[in-house]
């Protein structure tokens, strides 16, 4: 038997400042050997702060916020940060002159979705780069394609997106950012096809494929890590006698691809409300869930020693 490997994964971190803070913290704590850090790392949206006479006031998650002094002001711009937001300050004026322009705020969110990045992969560099520690990053499929050129700038952090990487001595791991098709019609969405002939391409460079790890942001459709709200039509939450109905939305590709080359591990996320562990066959399933919106981080820990996973459990903090 040789050394354990010790794996810390996390996953759609949705560009929450504070879940990030926490995960760095969290490598350092458990005493990782390897950090996974999984799809969907990008906000979702702009918060215009915008001044007059003074005041900066922010709107998000329907509440309005205010700013009196510079204290309050970076307290706030601290705030919108952490749940993932992209604060933008600005003038009245400035907002006036913007806010029907999509092609600028487009612009700016691009913006400042790559230099939160590269706020995140310097801070890991910082903190991880003369240490024996290795770092793992991939896009998601609610990512830009865009990103990719912060994701691939470091010499030290990894982005292991469609590659076959070696985490050890003896574990491969294939990733994989792109998820089946979601109602939202994501950047990185593609059909199943597509999703099993890219999963087919990674399988063939692996060595040892018992000893692999997937790396897979969609989990494999039919699992107790793929479970979420239905949705009608209009993409309403379906409920039946006061009761939310749950119903699988992960990838049959991956399912199929798992189920026929029994990789030790496959790592998860894409669906937030799905936390928690599977088996298909025996490969252990997992996917850490998400709440980074109230800045809650999920973290799993797994041991892997040569031939197989030693340990494994999921921490929140």
């Amino acid at each position: 038997m040789g050394k354990l490997t010790r794996i810390l994964f996390a996953t759609d971190l949705h560009g929450s400042d504070l879940c990030f803070r926490k995960l760095v913290n969290a490598v350092k704590i458990y005493k990782a050997d390897v950090l996974i850090i999984g799809g969907d790392i990008t906000g979702k949206a702009i918060v215009p702060v915008i001044e007059e006479k003074g005041i900066y006031t922010a709107s998000f998650f329907d509440s309005t916020h205010t700013a009196k002094n510079k204290d309050e002001l970076e307290k706030l711009i601290k705030y919108i940060k952490d749940v993932g937001f992209y604060p933008y300050q600005l003038t009245k004026e400035e907002f006036e002159n913007i806010k029907d322009d999509h092609e600028k705020q487009m612009e700016i969110f691009k913006h400042l979705m790559m230099e939160r990045l590269k706020e995140w992969i310097k801070t890991l560099e910082d903190h991880f780069a003369k240490t024996n520690v290795k770092v793992f990053i991939m896009p998601g499929n609610d990512d830009y394609y865009f990103i990719d050129e912060i994701l691939n700038s470091s010499d030290y952090v990894v982005n292991s997106d469609k590659k076959v990487v070696q985490i050890d001595d003896y574990h491969e791991m294939i990733t994989i950012g792109e998820s089946n098709i979601t109602p939202w019609k994501c950047p990185r969405d593609v059909t199943e096809e597509e999703l099993s002939k890219i999963i087919e391409q990674l399988v063939s460079q692996v060595s040892n494929i018992d000893k692999s790890i997937f790396n897979i942001h969609v989990p494999p459709y039919g699992t107790k890590i793929d479970l979420c709200p239905k949705l009608d039509e209009q993409l309403r939450i379906v409920h039946k006698a006061g009761q939310i109905i749950m119903d699988h939305a992960g990838s049959k590709a991956v399912y199929d691809a798992i189920k026929k080359y029994q990789p030790l591990l496959g790592l998860h996320g894409h669906i937030h409300e799905a936390k928690g562990f599977d088996k298909i066959g025996k490969t252990l399933i997992l996917n850490p869930g998400s709440e980074y919106a109230e800045g809650i981080l999920h973290v799993a820990i797994i041991n892997v020693d040569k031939d197989k996973v030693k340990g494994h459990m999921i921490l929140t903090g």
